[in-house]
Protein backbone atom coordinates (compact mmCIF):
# COMPACT_ATOMS: atom_id res chain seq x y z
CA UNK A 1 0.00 0.00 0.00
CA UNK A 2 1.44 3.50 -0.72
CA UNK A 3 1.28 6.72 1.03
CA UNK A 4 -1.26 7.54 -1.86
CA UNK A 5 -3.85 5.59 0.00
CA UNK A 6 -3.59 7.62 3.22
CA UNK A 7 -6.01 9.99 2.62
CA UNK A 8 -8.57 6.95 1.93
CA UNK A 9 -8.09 5.44 4.91
CA UNK A 10 -10.81 6.68 7.44
CA UNK A 11 -13.19 6.21 3.96
CA UNK A 12 -11.87 2.61 3.79
CA UNK A 13 -11.86 1.39 7.71
CA UNK A 14 -15.50 3.43 7.71
CA UNK A 15 -16.62 1.49 4.99
CA UNK A 16 -15.19 -1.71 6.23
CA UNK A 17 -16.95 -1.64 9.42
CA UNK A 18 -20.05 -0.42 8.14
CA UNK A 19 -20.05 -3.59 5.55
CA UNK A 20 -19.29 -5.78 8.52
CA UNK A 21 -21.77 -4.58 11.32
CA UNK A 22 -25.72 -5.23 10.45
CA UNK A 23 -26.52 -3.12 13.76
CA UNK A 24 -25.35 0.50 12.47
CA UNK A 25 -26.10 2.48 9.34
CA UNK A 26 -23.56 4.82 9.71
CA UNK A 27 -19.84 5.08 11.31
CA UNK A 28 -17.22 7.74 11.63
CA UNK A 29 -14.13 7.86 13.44
CA UNK A 30 -15.35 9.05 16.73
CA UNK A 31 -17.56 6.07 17.38
CA UNK A 32 -16.11 3.61 20.36
CA UNK A 33 -15.86 0.38 19.20
CA UNK A 34 -17.98 -1.26 22.07
CA UNK A 35 -20.97 1.34 20.53
CA UNK A 36 -20.94 -1.21 17.39
CA UNK A 37 -21.23 -3.92 19.92
CA UNK A 38 -18.24 -5.59 18.73
CA UNK A 39 -16.67 -8.14 21.17
CA UNK A 40 -12.85 -8.84 21.53
CA UNK A 41 -12.64 -11.62 18.99
CA UNK A 42 -15.01 -9.74 16.43
CA UNK A 43 -12.47 -6.92 17.07
CA UNK A 44 -9.44 -8.99 16.26
CA UNK A 45 -10.91 -9.98 13.10
CA UNK A 46 -11.89 -6.81 11.80
CA UNK A 47 -8.81 -5.53 12.85
CA UNK A 48 -6.52 -8.42 11.40
CA UNK A 49 -8.70 -7.90 8.07
CA UNK A 50 -8.27 -4.38 8.15
CA UNK A 51 -4.30 -4.93 8.73
CA UNK A 52 -4.22 -7.30 6.02
CA UNK A 53 -5.85 -4.60 3.78
CA UNK A 54 -3.21 -2.17 3.96
CA UNK A 55 -0.43 -4.73 4.69
CA UNK A 56 0.26 -3.74 7.77
CA UNK A 57 1.21 -5.58 11.35
CA UNK A 58 -1.00 -5.03 14.32
CA UNK A 59 -0.58 -6.27 17.34
CA UNK A 60 -2.69 -8.15 19.99
CA UNK A 61 -1.51 -5.74 22.44
CA UNK A 62 -2.11 -2.56 20.13
CA UNK A 63 -5.43 -4.19 18.95
CA UNK A 64 -6.05 -4.12 22.90
CA UNK A 65 -5.57 -0.53 23.43
CA UNK A 66 -7.79 0.66 19.85
CA UNK A 67 -11.15 2.07 21.82
CA UNK A 68 -12.58 4.06 19.04
CA UNK A 69 -12.55 4.22 15.37
CA UNK A 70 -10.14 6.78 15.36
CA UNK A 71 -7.71 4.71 17.18
CA UNK A 72 -7.76 2.21 14.45
CA UNK A 73 -7.27 4.85 11.56
CA UNK A 74 -4.62 6.59 13.61
CA UNK A 75 -2.71 3.36 14.00
CA UNK A 76 -2.97 2.44 10.64
CA UNK A 77 -2.13 5.66 8.93
CA UNK A 78 1.22 5.71 11.13
CA UNK A 79 2.34 2.41 9.82
CA UNK A 80 1.89 3.57 6.13
CA UNK A 81 3.77 6.58 7.12
CA UNK A 82 6.56 4.21 8.49
CA UNK A 83 7.04 2.05 5.47
CA UNK A 84 9.47 2.64 2.81
CA UNK A 85 8.49 3.38 -0.98
CA UNK A 86 9.69 0.56 -3.12
CA UNK A 87 12.16 3.52 -4.62
CA UNK A 88 14.05 4.00 -1.21
CA UNK A 89 14.21 0.87 -0.59
CA UNK A 90 16.18 0.30 -4.13
CA UNK A 91 17.79 3.25 -2.88
CA UNK A 92 19.28 1.61 -0.06
CA UNK A 93 20.24 -1.75 -1.50
CA UNK A 94 22.09 0.56 -4.34
CA UNK A 95 24.11 2.08 -1.48
CA UNK A 96 25.02 -1.40 0.02
CA UNK A 97 25.71 -2.61 -2.76
CA UNK A 98 28.07 0.09 -4.25
CA UNK A 99 29.85 -0.26 -0.49
CA UNK A 100 30.22 -4.08 -0.40
CA UNK A 101 31.63 -3.41 -4.50
CA UNK A 102 33.92 -1.02 -2.44
CA UNK A 103 35.32 -3.05 0.35
CA UNK A 104 35.68 -6.02 -2.25
CA UNK A 105 37.55 -4.09 -4.65
CA UNK A 106 40.09 -2.36 -1.66
CA UNK A 107 40.43 -6.07 -0.07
Amino acid sequence: MTNSTQPRVAEIVCDYILDNQTVVDAVDASIALDKLNIGSLKKKSLIMDLGEHFDVDISDLQIESFVTIADIIDHIKRMLAAQLSIEELAEIQRADLAEFESKALDS
